[in-house]
């Protein structure tokens, strides 16, 4: 009898101590998930953790356009990633120093050139026959076996070197062409800006391939040269074809009938480790692919040097209009 009672006993503690056990449960704690239905993770994705520790530079050269790029480039990759995206704002001053900072880790991504990648970086010399496609092909298999670079997809246009003049100075002189302007060359002044001195595709070159020999030529800082061609302090501008204050100061690009300018189509630059790392990244970077031409690069500019608005905002519209980032 002794042995049936203690048995009872043990039951009826089994039992207390089981409801205690379900009224702790529903006064502090989730309800338990059916058997084979997902159960949420109060804990981060290590993943998604991982990411927000390696960090990326988004870099660019000193000049606006490649201001608006590396804006364009970093808040697209800020918006659509988990990585620790900034960008550099300072601006290198020519390809040669802002690869050197991609060699040294100091900058993961850029928008370069492919002109100036193939004449300047890797000294090519044009065939007769190239296009935007093969200098393209060209320098992207050049910078992957010499730097360890790689060149992603264009963006759609190309920022071309182009000589301008004044509409009124253009039709007074009667001339379209670069061939046009040597007759006048020894009566006009040349503004250039000190890197375009230096250039292999520069002013050297320029003035074999037409024979210019120009009354004075001024090196000056672009923002400087342009106000100086319309207030006629200078007759003649080397310049970007994009650059969004030709129209608003009522200039006119000369045609370069002699083909010496190679294009210079826009691509973001990558390492060939980062590409391999970081593929998705890479996929984020080329959504830009073929979303901005000439017109469109040429308002993005005008919007930052004429309208003097932040290239940080500029790019976030543009941005936002093509549904590349969220509005918030």
């Amino acid at each position: 009898m002794r042995r049936i009672r203690q048995m009872k006993k043990m039951k009826w503690l089994a039992v207390a101590m089981s409801l205690v056990v379900l009224l702790l449960s529903a006064c502090g704690s989730k309800a338990v998930p059916a058997a084979g239905t997902a159960q949420p993770s109060s804990a981060p994705d290590k993943a998604a953790l991982d990411k927000k520790k390696i960090k990326m530079v988004v870099g660019g050269k000193g000049f606006s356009e490649q201001y608006l790029l590396a804006q364009l480039v970093g808040q697209l990759m800020q918006k659509n990633t988990d990585y620790d995206v900034s960008i550099n704002e300072s601006g290198f001053a020519a390809s040669s120093f802002i690869n050197q900072a991609m060699k040294d880790g100091k900058v993961d991504v850029f928008v370069d050139y492919t002109g100036t990648g193939f004449l300047n970086v890797l000294k090519g010399k044009l065939a007769p026959e190239d296009t935007k496609e093969t200098v393209y092909k060209k320098v992207k298999e050049g910078y992957e076996k010499e730097l360890g670079f790689t060149w992603l997809e264009p963006l759609g246009f190309t920022n071309t070197f182009t000589i301008l003049l004044r509409e009124e100075k253009m039709k007074e002189l009667n001339i379209s062409t670069f061939s046009d302007l040597v007759k006048h060359a020894p009566n006009l002044v040349l503004g250039i800006d000190n890197t375009f001195y230096d250039r292999q595709d520069g002013l050297k070159g320029l003035s074999e391939k037409y024979g210019y020999k120009f009354k004075d030529i001024k090196q000056m800082e672009i923002p400087l040269a342009f106000p100086a061609l319309a207030e006629k302090k200078i007759d003649v501008l080397v310049a970007y074809s994009t650059d969004g204050r030709i129209p608003a100061l009522k200039l006119a690009a000369l045609k370069d009938d002699k083909n010496y300018f190679p294009p210079y189509y826009a691509a973001p630059i990558v390492t060939l480790d980062f590409a391999k790392k970081y593929p998705d990244a890479v996929q984020v970077i080329n959504k830009l692919a073929g979303k901005i031409n000439d017109q469109t690069m040429s308002k993005l500019n005008a919007k930052a040097d004429v309208e003097k608005r932040t290239v940080a905002d500029v790019a976030k519209e543009f941005l936002i209009e093509n549904g590349l980032i969220p509005k918030k």
